[in-house]
């Protein structure tokens, strides 16, 4: 689900599935979606939604393994 009409179809284009996710930024206060929280810096988030994978300890919540190099 979309929090903005048109948001969804943004975000595939980027090609991140943040299907069942909310993004947090834990730096401001700013969050997009809903689901399972997924918290981080605003920039972390922001290559999230960019499709890129990020290193261990820099996303936080259950969802975090879906977003994280192994």
């Amino acid at each position: 689900m979309c929090s903005r009409r048109g948001a969804c179809r943004s975000l595939r284009f980027f090609g991140a599935d943040l299907d069942g996710v909310e993004l947090r930024a834990d730096d401001l206060d700013w969050s997009f979606g809903t689901g399972t929280p997924l918290t981080g810096s605003a920039q972390d988030l922001l290559l999230v939604t960019y499709g890129r994978k990020l290193p261990p300890g820099h996303l936080h919540g259950t969802a975090r393994d879906r977003y994280i190099t192994t």
